[in-house]
């Protein structure tokens, strides 16, 4: 029953009930569904070697002089160590025949390095060259169809900059990792015949370094994408802003 002297309180708690319904809503509320980040795609790093058919002398060029930069390095090595080795426990001096190979070897793998520092960066630049025709010839075909509610500086950086970023790739991954996988196979076949029980110190440490780029390979995939997009951003941006597009 209502009386004058509780009217307060049952008007307080009538404007209060619908309130909390709001709350038990939001409570009961689903939650927002979260879009899983994309795995990365080990097959797109093979669409990429298509291109290097037009190219094959300069690849195979680069690839020798990889493999000769990397061969002398092991072979630097190992003689280094050996002579290390016997001065220290033989207490025998290098001869003048064995300074005058490791004066050699270290003059190979400079001139090694530089010739394949020069043909890989020139392969790359060639690719490059080609690519940035091909996404602006795409462009071309599908504009303006295609490119509604696109910002101009948008694709402009997108164009020049997925295209930029695979320099790495063919500068600096194919024939090295060529070059590495061959060296590494004859120097194992080598132990090999040596002394078999010298490859339980060297295959585990070769299978931890082709296991490494496995690590977290969705975390960094994320960070990377979160950090081309915000470049993408910038790129635009700048873009638009020298245009006067903007």
């Amino acid at each position: 029953m209502t009386t004058p002297e509780n009217a307060p309180a049952v008007a307080a708690g009538k404007a209060a009930a619908p309130a909390s319904a709001p709350v038990a809503a939001a409570t009961h509320a689903p939650a927002p569904q979260t879009t899983p980040a994309p795995t990365p795609d080990t097959g797109a790093l093979r669409s990429l070697l298509p291109v290097l058919g037009a190219h094959r002398l300069t690849v195979l060029r680069t690839c020798l002089a990889a493999l000769v930069d990397q061969a002398a390095l092991v072979a630097l090595v190992t003689l280094a160590a050996h002579t290390v080795g016997t001065a220290v426990i033989g207490h025998r001096a290098p001869s003048a025949a064995t300074v005058g190979v490791l004066i050699g070897l270290v003059l190979l793998r400079a001139l090694a390095t530089w010739r394949e520092m020069d043909l890989s960066h020139d392969l790359a630049y060639r690719v490059l060259a080609e690519l940035r025709v091909r996404v602006f010839d795409g462009l071309a075909r599908s504009a303006p169809a295609r490119i509604a509610g696109r910002r101009s500086g948008d694709l402009a950086s997108t164009a020049l900059g997925d295209v930029e970023a695979l320099e790495f790739f063919y500068a600096h991954a194919i024939a090295q990792l060529l070059a590495s996988g061959l060296v590494f196979a004859a120097a194992a076949t080598l132990l090999g015949i040596l002394g078999p029980w010298l490859l339980l110190a060297v295959v585990p440490v070769a299978l931890l370094l082709l296991w490494s780029p496995l690590l977290e390979a969705r975390g960094r995939a994320e960070r990377g994408a979160r950090t081309r997009a915000a470049l993408a951003d910038l790129s635009a941006e700048s873009t638009e802003a020298v245009d006067g597009l903007r």
